[in-house]
């Protein structure tokens, strides 16, 4: 079993509503690896788009992609 943290930001669109939230985080992490746990650290706005805000996550995914996130 090979664990690891990640820490990273992510894009949040706006059309993509609170309500799915969870469900939007959790398919992104996915990609990377099997999700053992993650939190949201900070939302911020972007600063290249009105409609984007960034998300900082913090995870620790099993048996990682071998990929950058």
């Amino acid at each position: 079993m090979n664990l690891k943290k990640v820490d990273f930001y992510l894009d949040w669109p706006g059309s993509k509503n609170i309500i799915h939230l969870r469900r939007f985080i959790t398919e992104n992490l996915m990609k990377k690896g099997e999700v053992i746990r993650w939190s949201i650290e900070d939302i911020k706005d972007s600063v290249e788009s009105l409609n984007i805000k960034k998300i900082r996550i913090k995870a620790v995914l099993v048996n990682p992609v071998n990929s950058k996130i």
